[in-house]
């Protein structure tokens, strides 16, 4: 115990009504003398500003002061860029951008980084700074302590954010610097090594000179008995070691979902045309053994002499992007099925109109759709547009429910609700977007896209029967919040949240995942790695199941899906999307191997050379070891989010990916969901949930308010005399900031203590 006041810092965001009535209630009971304002935010350039700001003392004066934000910022510049539009015609934009400073994501190596470590190792004698973030979640806060060169320790509960610290933090800490050679079998794939050699610097003669001696030729085929490359120019750090073992993932994904993901042709010249050619209809393109399209056999109908001509007519391959669905309910009244639509738009742009049309069937028992392009623009002001558009692109849904196509007829809510707690919601796949010459285009499925997607639920048994604990039945839990109000209408276990196409290329790509650890022994990898790439594989999946659920739903007029966690929640989705996962669009396995490719690139140049992490699973209730220097936390904020019940959303497929790497991970997902609060043990994730309080909100409240009131109290323990304790928090109800409040005073209530308040403009 000290004399010497500890300094609190409380962040508040910029427009937070209730900071006045807190702090008057506060300073009116002589417990705070002041407030300090940070902007509640979660990007990592505002947790390396909050940081610095912790963690350098003030210089005392103006001009270093200046320094010290232009190397954080940089300095803001105008810049010209001109962009070349299809008419030719050179566009010419004016913006401002930042040059220096440490804040934008990509300048690792800057010497204004290595300025701030030095004054951080002076201000605390020549030392690293001991760092701790106690509610970690994802490790934005720790990552930047890293980078800045303080000894990091990050803490979380729940095993999914405890798993995305190690990604994040110790595992590339652990390999940065480190290469090791390419694995023979990407070598085969021409593409994936020009990649890699461009990255090298190669370009030109150089590059072709290193794909020649490679043995790659223009048919992507490859005799490794030839290869001549210098061993040391195949060497690799670990983003390309986990973007070759995610392709070869996907290779052996391809070979067993091809033919339930069936690709056509359009019949048209390359280029416009002004010869007269006839229309036929679309046509399958064949695929080889190894599940990859053959375009070869498409077209061989025609000569290469005919072929080489753009503007005679051929089949063009157009791939998927994804499949629009919309569930279904039978109406009370005339039992036809209605389809449960939001809207009929399928593109609403300026220049690119494209509805989906809906008549009734002769017999009424059902509809008939239709896609209709080019949809005209109606009205003489912007308001008559708005409301044509509105008509013409009505769907089936409103607030009251749904309205029955084929007979003056609604569906409440209740119904709907009834309907699929029953289980008697189906769906029907509406439309199909592929990838044309000139952009996305629209049509309707055929026959064949309709069976293949039925056929996927055959193959569930015998594909789930070996992954462990088969099929993800868990119970979905409803909180207080109703954060997962999907359970309402009946999609109340894990699977249900996924068609059965959606569910069979997860597990196959699990399998795929699951057979790496096995190939990589065999290779020689050195056990470190293995379980790294099976880790940083793992993540793949699970951004590929966010992309990959019946909660998806597709964004009109940006012509992009919108993934399952477009909000924290779990919904019912009427009209939903589902995306090709094979292909290089967005939302498919590829593009998540490039996001985890591309954030290594980055981040292993951003942790070399710094200390290797403490990352723990446990509770933020528990004690921790003390010394600290500071403790910067982003605590859970209140009854905002539900976060472990939407967690578990991703814990069901990592415990299933991951189980029986090592014993550490055996541990941490052995139980079927993620802790909540445990009342036996009084300890657990903390949030305010009156449903783990049979509905009391009293209780909850109150539980939240002692378990931060043991959070801070450990963390004023832990701390060194002059160490600080930075809190960041976000909430819009002041229940939420008295709650916190009063757990800090609680907490520190013994001992002598300030809480700054600084206007975050304040120069």
């Amino acid at each position: 115990m000290t004399d010497k006041p500890r300094l609190i810092e409380v962040a508040f965001p910029l427009k937070q009504t209730s900071i006045d009535s807190v702090h008057e209630k506060n300073v009116r009971h002589g417990h705070i003398s002041t407030l300090h304002i940070w902007p509640a935010r979660r990007p990592l350039a505002a947790c390396r500003a909050a940081l610095i700001a912790t963690l350098l003392p003030d210089p005392g004066n103006k001009k270093e002061r200046a320094e010290i934000l232009e190397k954080l910022g940089g300095i803001i510049v105008d810049k010209t860029k001109k962009k070349k539009l299809p008419s030719g015609k050179i566009e010419e934009t004016y913006t401002q951008e930042t040059e220096g400073g440490i804040l934008h994501w990509g300048r690792e190596t800057s010497t204004d980084l290595d300025w701030f470590r030095e004054k951080i190792k002076e201000a605390y004698g020549g030392r690293a700074p001991k760092v701790l973030d106690p509610f970690a979640g994802g490790g934005a806060i720790p990552l930047e302590a890293m980078r800045l060169g303080c000894e990091v320790t990050a803490i979380d509960i729940n095993p999914v954010a405890w798993f995305i610290l190690k990604c994040t933090l110790e595992y590339l800490q652990k390999l940065a610097g480190q290469k090791l050679r390419l694995p023979d079998f990407v070598l085969k794939d021409r593409d994936f090594m020009e990649s890699f050699f461009k990255a090298q610097g190669y370009k030109g003669a150089s590059l072709k000179s290193q794909l020649e001696k490679l043995g790659c030729n223009k048919d992507n085929y490859i005799q490794l008995s030839y290869i001549e490359v210098e061993a040391a120019t195949l060497e690799a750090d670990l983003a390309w070691h986990v973007r070759a073992w995610g392709w070869w993932v996907l290779q052996q994904a391809r070979r067993d979902l091809a033919k339930f993901y069936p690709t056509f042709a359009d019949f048209e010249p390359i280029k416009e045309s002004e010869k007269e050619w006839e229309k036929r209809e679309i046509k399958r393109v064949p695929i080889l053994e190894d599940g990859n399209l053959d375009i070869k056999t498409l077209n061989q109908e025609f000569s290469e002499e005919y072929l080489k001509d753009s503007y005679n007519p051929r089949w063009v391959p157009k791939p998927t992007v994804a499949y629009l669905w919309a569930r279904t309910v039978k109406c009370k009244s005339c039992r036809a099925t209605i389809p449960l639509l939001k809207t009929r738009w399928l593109c609403k742009k300026d220049k690119k109109r494209v509805v989906l049309t809906m008549e009734p069937k002769a017999e009424k028992t059902g509809v008939v759709f239709g896609v209709e392009i080019g949809v005209p623009v109606v009205g003489g002001n912007a308001a008559q547009k708005r409301a044509h558009d509105k008509k013409i692109g009505a769907g089936t849904m409103s607030k009251s429910g749904a309205s029955c196509p084929c007979r003056p007829s609604i569906m409440t809510m209740g119904d709907i609700r009834l309907e699929g707690k029953a289980g008697r919601l189906g769906a029907v796949m509406t439309a199909v977007v592929v990838d044309g010459q000139d952009g996305k285009e629209y049509r309707l499925p055929t026959a064949e896209e309709i069976e293949m997607a039925a056929k996927a639920e055959k193959e569930l048994e015998s594909v789930f029967a070996e992954i462990p604990f088969g099929l993800p039945k868990e119970s979905i839990i409803e909180d207080a919040k109703h954060n997962t109000w999907c359970v309402q209408y009946g999609i109340d276990k894990f699977y249900k949240l996924f068609t059965p196409r959606q569910l069979l290329t997860l597990g196959i790509f699990i399998k795929s995942n699951r057979c790496v650890q096995e190939i990589m022994h065999i290779a020689g990898y050195p056990s470190d790695y293995i379980e790294t790439i099976i880790g940083y594989l793992a993540l793949a999946n699970n951004r590929l199941a966010d992309y990959s659920s019946s909660v998806c739903s597709w964004h009109n007029s940006k012509e992009e899906m919108r993934n399952t966690f477009a909000r924290f929640a779990l919904p019912l989705v009427y009209d939903f999307t589902e995306v090709l996962p094979l292909s290089k669009t967005s939302g498919g396995y590829l593009g998540a191997i490039d996001w985890i490719y591309r954030y290594l690139e980055h981040a292993l140049n951003a942790v070399s050379n710094t200390h290797l992490p403490t990352i723990n699973k446990q509770s933020a209730i528990e004690s921790v070891e003390g010394n600290l220097d500071i403790i910067l936390t982003d605590p859970p904020y209140y009854s905002a989010i539900g976060y472990s019940v939407l967690m578990d959303f991703f814990y069901v497929w990592l415990r299933r990916t991951l189980y029986g790497l090592s014993a550490e991970f055996d541990k941490a997902f052995q139980e079927p969901l993620a802790p909540k609060w445990n009342h036996k043990q009084n300890d657990g994730e903390l949030i305010d949930d009156a449903s783990r309080f049979e509905g009391d909100k009293s209780k909850s409240k109150a539980n939240y308010e002692d378990g931060m009131y043991r959070v801070f109290q450990n963390c004023h323990k832990a701390l060194k005399p002059e160490g600080r304790l930075v809190i960041v928090f976000a909430h819009k109800h002041p229940d939420a900031w008295e709650t916190l409040v009063s757990a800090i005073i609680r907490a520190f209530y013994a001992y002598p203590f300030y809480i700054y308040r600084r206007s975050i403009n304040q120069k």
